[in-house]
């Protein structure tokens, strides 16, 4: 049997994305140079594709699904997202395809493809950050909304968190509570917003608290491991002795729960030898021991609220998602890793 060609065959061979493909079987041959458009032709005719099986039909015709792309679905913070999407997409009739890229760009790209080729209505994306341009020109083409992380280039949907709001009740937290050195932990940034926008807030706010003598330092890890982050406790806690109170802020769910294992197996108690805030209030931070001040994201909100910005443009015609970027409030929920 002959094998059926698909449009990423057609893309490959062509030397383009699956998008532009798209585009040239709609007709729409100005968003693409000249010798683009003749170099898809031939390939279409040598190949022998038919356009009509399925690029012709993603665009006439409705499934009814939409194609959810997660970086981390194991995450608690993807799970809340994911639970906000289903129930919102299912109160409008839509079932979801629901993608894990494991903080991969090559397998969000394919993702990507695979979801086109089942001619979903519409996407939406938790991205790895390495995929700027290809989300830019899939949202040119078909409805994405961006949840918890924005691209740096394109006029995209996205639906985020006030992260300097975040980080600015931290600090202030810490300066309440009297501590008069500040350290942030982050994940490496690897072009993902919310990372970026974190580290950036507290850089800003620091250099204000210096005015009045506040110390500050950041330590990025490139990955989270219990070991490395011990090193760090250990070259960070020694400040205690010099009379410092120390506060340390970690700028998401994984990295809080590494502070608390490595904090447990190197000895130190939380908050004696120093306060401790992290990000997300997953189930877990307030039965620790000590239970965890937090900056909890309304994280169920952030996926409904994406999903129904897209099937709103969805049910009224559009073929985009509209450009809007939101980002909802967050809010501190003090516990006893920060009272002493």
């Amino acid at each position: 049997m002959k094998k059926q060609i698909a449009i990423r065959d057609v893309a490959l061979a062509s030397g383009v994305s699956t998008a532009t493909i798209s585009r040239y079987l709609n007709g729409k041959f100005q968003s693409m140079g000249e010798d683009t458009r003749l170099r898809i032709e031939k390939v279409i005719e040598s190949m022998g594709y038919k356009p009509n099986d399925v690029a012709r039909t993603l665009r006439s015709t409705k499934s009814n699904t939409i194609a959810v792309i997660l970086s981390d679905i194991l995450n608690p913070y993807s799970i809340a997202i994911l639970q906000g999407i289903e129930e919102a997409c299912a109160g409008f009739g839509y079932t979801i395809f629901v993608c894990n890229s494991k903080e991969s760009p090559a397998k969000e790209s394919q993702f990507i493809e695979m979801m086109l080729a089942k001619r979903v209505d519409g996407f939406v994306i938790n991205t790895t950050g390495g995929n700027d341009e290809l989300i830019a020109k899939l949202a040119d083409e078909i409805p994405v909304a961006l949840v918890g992380r924005k691209i740096s280039q394109g006029a995209v949907c996205s639906v985020s968190v006030d992260n300097f709001q975040g980080v600015n009740l931290a600090v202030d937290h810490m300066l309440q509570r009297g501590c008069d050195s500040l350290v942030l932990l982050s994940p490496a940034t690897h072009h993902i917003s919310p990372r970026i926008e974190r580290v950036e807030a507290f850089r800003t706010l620091a250099a204000r608290a210096a005015v009045n003598g506040i110390q500050s330092d950041i330590h990025i890890f490139e990955k989270i491991q219990i070991e490395a982050v011990a090193e760090v406790l250990e070259k960070i806690a020694g400040r205690r002795f010099s009379g410092v109170r120390l506060g340390i802020i970690a700028t998401n769910g994984i990295l809080s729960l590494a502070v608390l294992k490595a904090a447990k197996i190197s000895g130190y108690i939380i908050p004696a030898d120093f306060l401790f805030i992290g990000f997300d209030d997953t189930e877990w931070s307030s039965v620790t021991n000590p239970s965890l001040t937090v900056i909890s994201q309304p994280t169920y909100q952030i996926g409904a609220t994406a999903a129904k910005k897209l099937i709103a443009g969805l049910l009224n015609g559009h073929k985009k998602a509209e450009p809007e970027c939101l980002e909802l409030p967050v809010q501190l929920i003090a516990r006893d890793s920060t009272l002493r």
